[in-house]
Order: structure tokens, then sequence, then C-alpha cells
């Protein structure tokens, strides 16, 4: 009697355990969603991000290095610029361009770690809507 009665148990339970694995699978499954949708949104700002940066490198990289103001009225003489001036200019633009640089190199490496994430996640998706219940 007893073992007729835990064999009903285990086949009434079996349905029940099925759903609780179900349930958990589902909610692993959102969490890894809303996960991936975290690191998307991150790795876009990051890329807007680098390509900002990227334009002001260029532009300060293409800006000539004797920049001399021009007089403001025709006929004028041009005024000789002050030599330190000029080179504190030159050095400041260059310290730009620089941490211009380290932020590109820096902004690339977060890029490419939010994208092995990405990967990381699209794979633990694909195995858990791959995986077969065992019945």
């Amino acid at each position: 009697m007893r073992i007729i009665l835990l064999l009903l148990l285990l086949i009434m339970a079996h349905p029940a355990f099925a759903d609780v694995e179900k349930t958990a699978e589902q909610e692993q499954l959102q969490q890894l969603e809303t996960a991936l949708e975290r690191v998307h949104q991150e790795s876009q700002s990051v890329y807007q991000q680098f390509l900002m940066v990227q334009e002001l490198r260029r532009n300060d990289a293409s800006e000539p290095s004797m920049n001399v103001p021009l007089p403001s009225i025709p006929g004028q003489s041009i005024p000789i610029p002050n030599y330190n001036d000029l080179m504190q200019r030159q050095q400041a633009r260059q310290a730009r361009v620089n941490q211009y640089s380290a932020d590109l190199d820096r902004l690339y490496a977060r890029y490419q770690e939010l994208e092995n994430e990405k990967q990381q996640i699209l794979e633990q998706m694909s195995l858990l809507k791959n995986k077969k219940p065992e019945e």
C-alpha cells in the first residue's frame, strides 16, 4: 500500500517539478535578455563616445600648429606672435591629442569587453533555448 501511494505521489509530482524547472529556465532566460539589453545599451554609448572623441582628436590634429591671428582691418600689419605663446599653444594641442588618443584606446578596450560579454550572454541564451527537456 505504501509503495502504491509513493508511486502515485511521484507520478503526480513529476509535472509539478517540470513546471518549476521550466519556470526557472524562463526566469533565467529573462534575466539574460535583460543583461543583454543593458550590455547592448552600454556598448552603443561607448561607441558614440568613441566617435565623438575621434572627431575631437581629428580636429585638433588637423589644426595648423602656427595659428596666427589675422588683423581685423585690411591693410593693417600682421602682429608678430610671441614665440612662448605659440609653443604653449602647440604643447597644449599636443597634450589634448595625446589625451584623446588615450581615451580612444580606453573606449575601444571597453567596447571589446562589452562585445565579448554580449557574445557570452548570447551563447548562454542559445544553450537554454536549445536545451531539450529530459522526459
